[in-house]
């Protein structure tokens, strides 16, 4: 059979392919296609080969290792490959890899099987290896921790920490389990040793058949035949220590001697106290080992001397991140008062008290449980006392009626005049200037004694006597708004102001008596 290629013939004669040539191509294409679809289909089936269906390509570190159908869940083949290549090393491996599935879509991508794609990981990812983990025993007090090797370097660690109180060695390291946490990690704390327990569990009964104080007071005590011994009762940490199995990088492992350091080092924490009555920023800078000026800073305080009971204050106190509770016993003598007998008195003011008789400092030698934490004093309680002189308690008379209050006697205001010598005479008063018409009011409770014009400089004024004695004038009035024998209540309209009688502008003058001699008003008055 000759073949003659098309493109041979002349321009001017009909390019025909031989009838015999179009059916050898045809059979061809006819029994290879449905080989090749054939083929194609068994690998699809097989998971082997994609001819057009999503599959998951798999990259690990940036880089595709290979890709699996949909079916495959690649997750746990990473996670079991990273266990099996842990498993083979004798050391714990910390491995530093990101891995990532996309899902594609290609014609003829080919496709692993699961064993391929975890062998492919391991290849993948065995050499990301950073380091061997070492196997450690972890102290974790809030947010410091320490690595130690074993369990007896965590006691050595701790007992370290508490050495400097526990001078006599009484005390050791006891571990309990933490029932809140998973299992595995444990509390540790102070207890004293089995010997110190059974000496002082036997002295207990003694103490309380001899003194009658409780078997559990006693328990906190050492008898020392007169009285309490005055020393250290118990020991403990303040923080929750707890201790854990871990495991870490080789570097990661903590020097024993630095930790110790570390954790018992003072260090700036913020604590917020309370003011009580009868505190100065002096004496709570001292029982915090702080400064006054640290405090002012830290609450932007600019005067020492005002501060307020309930006042929250923020306190830079020195602390470790780990502290020790000590409860200590403390015998001394001191001079004594009874609390003074009070007899009520319903017709007078709190303010108001007579001694009716004397009293007598007595002295005695006590005995008290104080409570130390970071060498400051938490708590104290004395539990026994021997009188020496018995001290006289002091009978004394006191009002109960809450005197009455003052407040400024208008709204806004400009302070303009105090009380006072001023051009060369007295002013008995303090000034407020404020526009004509506005608003007066009663600054306490009272009746009404002089409502009109007061010829020697006050213009229109209103005199109110309060129940405690004390009176007030309000003068330069615009308009009277009360009349004399009238009863009036604190901040009730009793006037608008003005310029009346002597005086240069628009303001309130107000006047305070004290048993019938002016004083300073602002000393009385509160806003």
């Amino acid at each position: 059979m000759r073949f003659v290629h098309p493109l041979l013939f002349s321009c001017g004669r009909t390019n025909k392919m031989p009838k015999k040539s179009i059916d050898l191509k045809k059979a061809i294409q006819v029994s290879v296609l449905p080989v090749l679809v054939l083929l194609l289909a068994v690998g699809a089936l097989a998971g082997k080969v994609s001819i057009g269906q999503k599959y998951q390509k798999v990259i690990i570190n940036g880089a595709q290792i290979g890709c699996v159908s949909l079916r495959v869940p690649v997750e746990p083949l990473v996670l079991q490959a990273r266990r099996e290549l842990a498993m083979e090393s004798e050391e714990r491996l910390q491995l530093d890899f990101d891995w990532e599935s996309v899902t594609e879509k290609q014609w003829f991508e080919p496709l692993m099987q699961e064993e391929e794609l975890k062998e492919a990981v391991k290849a993948a990812i065995s050499g990301t290896c950073v380091s061997t983990k070492e196997r450690v025993y972890t102290v974790a007090i809030e947010d410091f921790r320490a690595n130690f090797s074993s369990m007896e370097e965590v006691g050595t660690f701790l007992s370290q920490v508490k050495a400097p109180a526990d001078t006599n060695g009484e005390y050791e390291i006891v571990y309990e389990k933490d029932d809140i946490h998973i299992s595995g990690v444990l509390d540790a704390a102070l207890a004293r040793k089995e010997e110190s327990k059974t000496k002082d569990s036997e002295q207990a009964d003694e103490i309380g058949a001899l003194s009658g104080v409780s078997a559990e007071l006693a328990k906190n005590s050492v008898w020392a035949g007169a009285g309490y011994h005055a020393g250290i009762l118990d020991i403990d940490f303040v923080e929750k220590v707890e201790v854990f199995e871990n495991y870490v990088a080789k570097e990661e492992i903590s020097d024993l001697q630095e930790a110790v350091s570390e954790v018992t080092k003072q260090k700036e924490s913020n604590k917020i106290y309370v003011v009580e009555s009868g505190d100065c920023l002096s004496v709570i800078a001292m029982d915090h080992d702080t400064s006054v000026s640290s405090i002012m800073a830290l609450n932007g305080l600019k005067d020492a001397d005002v501060i307020r009971d309930g006042q929250e204050l923020v306190i830079a106190v020195p602390e470790p991140d780990l502290k020790l509770r000590l409860k200590v016993g403390e015998v001394y003598e001191e001079d004594y008062d009874e609390e003074p007998v009070i007899i009520e008195n319903d017709s007078w003011y709190t303010t108001k008290e007579v001694v009716l008789e004397e009293g007598m400092t007595g002295h005695r030698e006590r005995s008290d449980i104080v409570v130390y934490e970071n060498g400051l004093e938490i708590s104290r309680n004395m539990i026994d006392q021997n009188i020496m002189t018995a001290s006289v308690a002091r009978v004394v008379e006191r009002g109960t009626i809450k005197p009455p209050t003052y407040i400024k006697p208008l709204y806004g205001g400009r302070f303009s005049s105090g009380y006072g010598r001023r051009w060369g005479r007295m002013h008995k008063g303090v000034d407020f200037a404020c526009p004509t018409g506005t608003t007066v009011f009663a600054s306490s409770a009272g009746t009404v004694v002089a409502a009109g014009y007061n010829s020697g400089g006050y213009g229109n004024q209103v005199v109110i006597s309060h129940p405690d004695g004390r009176m007030t004038r309000y003068a330069h009035n615009s308009k009277i708004l009360v009349r004399v024998g009238q009863h009036v209540e604190q901040g009730e309209k009793i006037a608008l102001s003005g310029n009346t009688g002597r005086s240069t502008g628009p303001h309130v003058h107000f006047e305070l008596y004290v048993n019938g001699s002016p004083a300073d008003p602002m000393k009385y008055i509160s806003y």
